[in-house]
């Protein structure tokens, strides 16, 4: 009986240790359960293979691009964000490193926040180039509300009485660029900024194109308003700027141009004033220059001649 009992007490222990190696072997917390944090396998971006020697992104340039982090706010423009982010990443250039490597070990460094937090949460290994990064950027930050929001900006442009050409059309062109999946055809744009603009630049642009702005080319009038715009980066307290009392001085354009086209239809007069009105040297009869009297075709002689300009005075 003794020796049954010390063998179940062998059997026992041998069991016993056996299950504390399968533990030891298979639920090891330092084992088995934890992921390999050493080879980035928790990032939601798989880096590139670099198989240049010393491959180094400095301290320095990490931090140049922390500095203009973005964070997911919602008046963060994430357009802006990936265009500014690129011209940094094209600074720097390593032989036998792609793009995408920088690209990709780079862009977390230029987040923060929400925005940090959305990449990290995008599931481990999504993203394997930057075209699939930047776009799902885009896709989360730049969405249908935000796109909405911008395409109405764009499509009921306004410009205030207080903002030069050239601020307006600069304002104008920042919304595009914020939003640059508006899908509105090129003529529709510049028709939308002239009836957007003051009735004031309107008639200014109008005369400068010789007649209409709209019966030119989209190209055409694109350029044409470009011109004016950088010409006319004066202080919007200037030409159009507001009276006390909420009266508006004469506009000075439109003072201009009818100051013109007064003295135009003087001259006109003037020119047709003078043609009725010319008086012959020879006879002092009005209607016809000296060159056209029939009395000197006739032939006159010197006494004749002096004869009549002393007779007529007035003829000289």
């Amino acid at each position: 009986m003794k020796l049954l009992h010390a063998s179940k007490e062998v059997r026992r222990d041998e069991i016993r240790i056996r299950r504390k190696q399968w533990v030891n072997n298979n639920l090891n917390p330092l084992g088995y359960g934890v992921p390999d944090t050493t080879t980035g396998a928790l990032s939601s971006i798989v880096r590139p293979t670099v198989n240049a020697a010393n491959f180094e992104l400095k301290p320095q340039f990490i931090q140049f691009i922390s500095n203009d982090s973005f964070a997911g706010l919602a008046n963060e423009c994430p357009v802006s964000h990936i265009a500014s982010f690129l011209e940094k990443c094209d600074t720097v250039k390593i032989n036998n490193v792609s793009e995408d490597a920088i690209r990709l070990r780079l862009f977390p460094f230029s987040l923060r926040d929400r925005a940090r937090e959305w990449l990290r949460d995008e599931g481990v290994g999504t993203f394997d180039t930057w075209d699939k990064l930047a776009k799902a950027f885009l896709v989360k930050f730049l969405g249908q509300e935000k796109t909405a929001k911008l395409r109405n900006e764009l499509a009921t442009f306004q410009q205030p009485d207080d903002e030069s050409l050239y601020e307006a059309w600069r304002r104008f062109l920042r919304l595009q660029r914020q939003c640059p999946h508006h899908g509105i055809p090129e003529w529709m744009l510049i028709q939308t900024f002239y009836n957007g603009l003051t009735h004031e630049f309107r008639i200014y642009i109008d005369a400068a194109s010789g007649g209409s702005l709209m019966s030119k080319s989209p190209t055409e009038a694109k350029e044409l308003i470009e011109r004016m715009a950088a010409n006319d980066n004066y202080h919007p307290s200037g030409r159009n700027s507001a009276k006390k009392g909420g009266k508006y001085d004469v506009d000075a354009l439109n003072s201009l141009a009818n100051t013109v086209q007064a003295l135009s239809h003087k001259f006109d007069q003037f020119q047709v004033g003078s043609s009725m009105t010319v008086t012959c040297q020879m006879c002092g009869v009005q209607g016809h220059a000296a060159n056209q009297c029939q009395v000197n075709n006739d032939g006159m002689t010197i006494e004749q001649a002096n004869a009549l300009y002393n007779s007529n005075p007035k003829a000289i």
